[in-house]
């Protein structure tokens, strides 16, 4: 039987040791995960759907043997149907810090009447928003705003997404995928005023989303470059930390460290999981399982 004690105990077997800096308290330290993906359905290639539960409920003991300030779900909590989420936030609940979870593409792989109630399912009076703590802004952002998923398929909005997904796929890009999606206009000009404030106020910005802008992949935004000519735009903004690639990835662009969480979901015995420390001057990821620890230094 795979319980989350079996799942505990084989991450603490796989755990990558975590990178040594000179400054001993981090000012933020959160929890990351990406991908737990559960339904009660059998394994199809590498995903293991249902061992999710044990996983999760492995990573949260660890969690809650910690001090962190904010636990970080980076979407697809559930891969399809509404009765999964009942299933996957059983371990959640013992979780001891508080959790902000971001929507994913699976997450949204529920009937059309169940699509707007999908927030509050997951916790959330707003698709996108932002923390301050410790010198840093913690902006959590909807990457499916703009999608062919997120809103019934009769929805204007739906068909927006299918044109701009079209006109993407007519230029050729890789990333003109279905499973993709845009951040919108809207949250764009919100996006753009926090930063600027953020900037006001002397704070580092790190950016959360589901889907990855950088390296070019298939997984990526249909909006990458904007989203990345943003980013290096403002000094202030240090990190992406997304999920989405079940692979993972990483790649850093004009000194800006853009991190690809590794899928949960992926494998049946081996987890994944990381607990990021915020300093002034870096980010110091501690992976377990098929995350690999890194250290990101900010551009000066």
């Amino acid at each position: 039987m795979h319980d989350r004690r079996s799942f505990l105990a084989a991450s603490t077997a796989v755990a990558v040791a975590p990178l040594v800096y000179a400054q001993s308290k981090p000012l933020v330290r959160l929890g990351l995960v990406a991908d737990a993906q559960y339904a009660d359905i059998d394994p199809l290639g590498s995903r293991h759907y249902r061992r999710s539960v044990g996983k999760l409920g492995a990573a949260v003991e660890d969690f809650n043997k910690r001090e962190l300030d904010l636990c970080v779900h980076l979407g697809d909590l559930i891969d399809r149907k509404w009765e999964s989420f009942d299933e996957i936030k059983k371990p959640l609940a013992g979780l001891r810090h508080p959790i902000r979870h971001l929507f994913g593409n699976h997450d949204f792989d529920v009937l059309d009447e169940q699509k707007e109630k999908v927030p509050g399912q997951m916790g959330l009076e707003k698709r996108y928003s932002f923390t301050d703590k410790g010198g840093f802004r913690l902006v959590f952002l909807d990457t499916t705003d703009v999608s062919t998923y997120a809103h019934a398929l009769r929805d204007a909005r739906t068909f927006q997404a299918v044109r701009q997904m079209n006109d993407l796929e007519g230029q050729g890009r890789p990333h003109a995928q279905p499973w993709n999606s845009a951040v919108g206009p809207e949250q764009m000009a919100w996006l753009r005023a926090a930063c600027v404030e953020a900037a006001g106020k002397g704070l580092k910005v790190v950016l959360f989303g589901h889907h990855p802008v950088y390296p070019a992949n298939t997984h990526n935004l249909w909006n990458d470059q904007e989203m990345m000519g943003f980013a290096e735009a403002n000094r202030n903004v240090v990190a992406w930390i997304n999920g989405h690639n079940h692979q993972g990835n990483f790649g850093t662009k004009a000194g800006v460290a853009y991190v690809t969480l590794e899928g949960m979901v992926e494998t049946a015995e081996t987890t994944a999981y990381s607990v990021a420390d915020l300093y002034a001057d870096r980010i110091v990821l501690t992976g377990v399982g098929r995350v690999p620890s890194r250290e990101l230094v900010f551009r000066s």
